[in-house]
């Protein structure tokens, strides 16, 4: 009897200490499970923003932004960003960049990078990296946004089933449009920034013979984009005969918008605001963007109450005998931050 205690004690103990020693194993492999995280990046013309997210989750984690300029290669720049952060195991990554993210190798719109995606993979162990375009992560982030995530520009009649419109000027002008298939969302990237300028004053006429004479082919992000703020201020000053005082498109939109603000950078906003209303007008009637637009733009949310009072919608709507159409076109201003990285996160997802 005295035996059988001893051992059934023994046995006790064992397995209190197994449980224990499992415990702690277990605790031990879940750490090295958070080490583990799927990168994902948004390359813009000026700016490259990279964050962590865990596997099957879609919580951004050590969120940074970079100067482009400052590095020579995106795999310098991404080599930075993780050093900055201990002992993090990448098991694959997302990348949108503006440009033909098609291509084995590509060049960034507004950027100087070259992009050779199997020296990107090499240089992170030969990890698996997916590369959408910028627009098509913007878009596939509109799939997540909450009524506290926007401003309605225009109420509309909403059909889901139609295509949306996702558009925002930044350093260029980015458009993608995104369909729901039976299983998944897919965006349907596009290049519309590049697309031609139609003038629709003798005011935008006179713009459109300055930029000629500076560029050769005027597309729509010579005006619709920062650079393009400021294209349109200097061209003013041409026209006005005045000198020019401001030099970036902060220091235009600020003098613009202020209590007493510059005639000239107050004009050319307004001018900005104006053309882009016709310029998304155009890209909805091409694409039959029932399914609403949705603006995705660091730029304007800069100076969001200008662009809310201004002659946008007008514009937008201002398309002769297909005015009902357009009226009926839900509009949407995205509030959301690091647009490009949410939507990363959802193409590793999807």
């Amino acid at each position: 009897m005295m035996v059988f205690f001893i051992e059934f004690t023994t046995l006790v103990q064992w397995t209190y200490t197994w449980s224990a020693y499992s415990m702690v194993q277990g605790t031990i492999k879940q750490l090295k499970q958070t080490n583990s995280y799927n990168l994902v990046g948004d390359i813009g013309g000026t700016n490259a923003r990279f964050a962590l997210v865990a596997k099957g989750e879609s919580e951004l984690i050590s969120i940074k932004t970079l100067q482009c300029k400052k590095f020579e290669t995106i795999q310098q720049a991404i080599k930075y960003y993780l050093s900055s952060i201990d002992d993090v195991q990448i098991e694959s990554a997302c990348i949108a960049s503006a440009g033909t993210t098609h291509l084995d190798i590509f060049k960034p719109a507004n950027n100087d990078w070259i992009i050779n995606k199997s020296k990107v993979s090499s240089a992170f162990n030969d990890i698996q990296v997916y590369w959408i375009n910028d627009f098509s992560a913007q878009a596939l982030a509109t799939t997540i946004l909450t009524t506290n995530d926007v401003i309605v520009i225009n109420k509309g009649v909403v059909q889901p089933e139609r295509v949306r419109l996702v558009i925002g000027p930044g350093t260029g002008l980015g458009t993608c449009g995104l369909i729901k298939s039976s299983s998944r969302w897919v965006p349907l990237p596009a290049q519309g920034g590049h697309s031609d300028f139609a003038p629709n004053s003798s005011l935008e006429i006179e713009i459109l013979t300055l930029l000629q004479k500076q560029f050769g082919h005027v597309a729509v992000e010579r005006m619709l984009s920062g650079p393009g703020i400021v294209n349109l201020y200097k061209a003013l000053c041409q026209i006005n005969g005045k000198d020019i005082l401001f030099h970036s498109p902060s220091e235009i939109t600020s003098a613009a918008i202020k209590l007493k603000p510059d005639p000239v950078s107050n004009q050319a906003l307004h001018l900005f605001c104006q053309i882009f209303g016709s310029v998304t007008g155009s890209i909805a009637l091409t694409t039959g963007c029932l399914g609403g637009i949705y603006i995705a733009s660091d730029l304007v949310r800069n100076f969001l109450d200008f662009f809310i009072n201004s002659d946008f919608l007008q514009k937008f709507e201002d398309k002769g005998r297909v005015k009902y159409y357009m009226s009926d076109i839900p509009i949407y201003i995205s509030k959301k931050e690091n647009m490009g990285l949410i939507g990363s996160t959802c193409q590793l997802n999807n």
